[in-house]
């Protein structure tokens, strides 16, 4: 859901290192959801929507270039800080748009830098978040708000926005893995909906507030029913918090 606290991945394969980054970042915040891996293997296993994964470079197995290479098929919105004892390493990094690279032996101080720098843009990114997908229409660059849902038909993916409808190829669970940390969710196998602009809910009828209307799946009805009434909740709490 969009309005949990920030989830942090930490991945070396030094359980010293993972111990200093968790325990400097909880100093730093308590807002955050610290999850810490061992291998890269272990975090694509385990794979969550993160908000920013710290990650070793130099580990046994697959490594963290090949890491952020595949975390990066599946979430083009983390930021990925990249953990190295090489400079020469860094080059690479840059290939799966790392945010930012620590030199080996840590500093504190640089660690709580990128820390404040990283959460500007992710709480920036909290009020707009820009996504872009490449339709039939061209690459197309889309507030995540303004997105109404997505439908899976004749192998093809509708994407309908306030403004425009455009068309792609790709998996429906794709694009629910892309943005379900974002507010949207399947009540369908064929439909990944914004949960923002749900109007109504009536038996197994979504209405939807551009007046469109998606099936609710029956298997699905009362999970997703329960899903909703939380989105809600922690969306009003949010307001409150916010003063809105």
């Amino acid at each position: 859901m969009v309005y949990e606290m920030y989830q942090i991945a930490v991945c070396d394969d030094e359980p010293a290192i993972c111990e200093m980054v968790s325990g400097v970042i909880r100093e730093w915040s308590q807002d955050i959801k610290i999850s810490c891996f061992d291998s890269g293997e272990a975090l694509l296993a385990s794979y969550d929507s993160f908000d920013a994964i710290f990650l070793d470079i130099d580990m046994k197995g697959i490594n963290g270039i090949e890491t952020g290479r595949q975390i990066r098929e599946r979430d083009h919105e983390t930021k990925i800080v990249y953990l190295t004892a090489y400079r020469d390493y860094v080059a690479g990094a840059f290939e799966v748009h790392a945010f930012q690279y620590l030199l080996k032996p840590i500093s504190q101080d640089r660690l709580k830098q990128i820390l404040e720098e990283l959460f500007r843009y992710v709480k920036r990114a909290d009020k707009q978040r820009i996504l872009d997908f490449h339709t039939d229409e061209g690459m197309v660059c889309v507030d995540a708000a303004d997105i109404c849902y997505f439908e899976f038909t004749n192998r093809k993916i509708r994407m309908v926005t306030l403004q425009n409808t455009y068309h792609m190829t790709g998996k429906i669970s794709s694009i629910y893995t892309r943005t379900c940390s974002m507010g949207f969710s399947m009540p369908h196998k064929s439909f990944v909906i914004n949960l923002l602009h749900v109007k109504n809910v009536r038996n197994l009828d979504i209405f939807m507030d551009n007046g469109d209307r998606i099936p609710l799946s029956q298997k699905k009805q009362r999970e997703w029913k329960q899903e909703l009434t939380n989105y809600l909740s922690e969306r009003l709490e949010r307001q409150k918090m916010e003063g809105g």
